[in-house]
């Protein structure tokens, strides 16, 4: 029954927002942005907390929404599921609206310089000694 209930609150607050956004923005008189800026498509969806300690209803919304790993971010489009996931955990991700390019670019992953992306060749020895690249 609990459960019931918490999800039908959760559906309605979603559904207050999505028709407020709609009412506010259609009945302002400010006039409309250029075409040359794009409007948000999509979440990028960034881990920030870690989900140790929680319960696994948790752990098993962030596997849904694709995030594994403190500071991974991901891209979602739209839409009453994302946003009911996001609410599930919203006290571990950051959601910035972006558009799909800009999320693509924000989302991919950074590396910085001798992270061990870059492999120099096929390493033998694997110790602390002297390592010997191939070289046949």
């Amino acid at each position: 029954m609990l459960f019931s209930r918490t999800r039908s609150i959760a559906s309605s607050s979603i559904r207050y927002l999505s028709t407020a956004a709609a009412s506010s923005s259609s009945a302002s008189s400010v006039p409309s942005a250029p075409s040359s800026t794009a409007t948000p498509t999509h979440h990028l969806i960034t881990l920030i907390r870690s989900p140790i300690g929680l319960t696994s209803d948790s752990r098993r919304t962030l596997e849904a929404l694709g995030l594994f790993r403190l500071r991974q971010s991901v891209l979602h489009p739209y839409g009453e599921t994302t946003a009911g996931r996001i609410l599930r955990v919203k006290e571990l991700v950051h959601v910035s609206n972006v558009t799909k390019r800009e999320g693509a670019l924000l989302a991919r992953r950074k590396r910085s310089e001798g992270s061990g992306v870059e492999t120099s060749g096929r390493v033998y020895g694997g110790g602390k000694g002297l390592v010997a690249a191939d070289r046949i």
